[in-house]
């Protein structure tokens, strides 16, 4: 089974993904990662910016499912996997090759989110709102090779809200979540 995760920014994945894996099991890959790992050994810091253009630029250079590709090939046909970072519809195409594929798109409000982002004090993280909802219009392409974050999540299975900053609460949408998922 292979859940993936999208979502807004700062709306969770990666702590839904993190308990999914330390709780039931799933090994958890970032399509981010795969960028991160690419940059670093050409010497490029991976801030949020760098990030951004450099994901642009290898799915420009090598097609839109790049990513979702490369993490497929590091995944076996059997066992759990959680796959976050999707931010283009063509990785999620390359994902749905695979019959056990669900999508989940994690959402909150925005200003819940731009709370997080404040209190995570991630360098190259936007200080402002305006700067934040500048991001998120930036990060919401609907064609090309760039971030396609609301058409990815107009493709999800299931929608998770996660508007709590409680994580026992959150612990317990995600085991009703799984059950769901896993039960279908």
């Amino acid at each position: 089974m292979i859940i993936g995760l999208t979502g807004s920014y700062c709306s969770g994945k990666d702590t839904v993904a993190e308990y999914i894996s330390k709780k039931h099991g799933y090994k958890h890959f970032s399509l981010s990662e795969v960028i991160r790992d690419i940059m670093k050994e050409e010497g490029i810091e991976p801030v949020r910016e760098t990030l951004i253009v450099f994901g642009t630029k290898l799915r420009e250079e090598n097609g839109n499912g790049i990513l979702a590709k490369r993490v497929l090939e590091k995944i076996g046909l059997d066992g759990k996997y959680c796959i976050t970072s999707i931010r283009h519809s063509d990785e999620v195409k390359a994902l749905q090759e695979r019959k056990d594929f669900v999508l989940v798109n994690i959402d909150a409000p925005q200003d819940v989110r731009f709370e997080r982002m404040q209190n995570r004090k991630r360098q190259g993280d936007p200080q402002t709102l305006e700067k934040f909802i500048e991001l998120e219009k930036k990060e919401s392409q609907t064609e090309g090779s760039g971030q396609q974050l609301r058409k990815t999540a107009n493709m999800a299975d299931i929608t998770f809200i996660n508007d709590s900053n409680d994580i026992a609460t959150l612990e317990v949408a995600i085991d009703d979540l799984l059950k769901n998922i896993e039960n279908v």
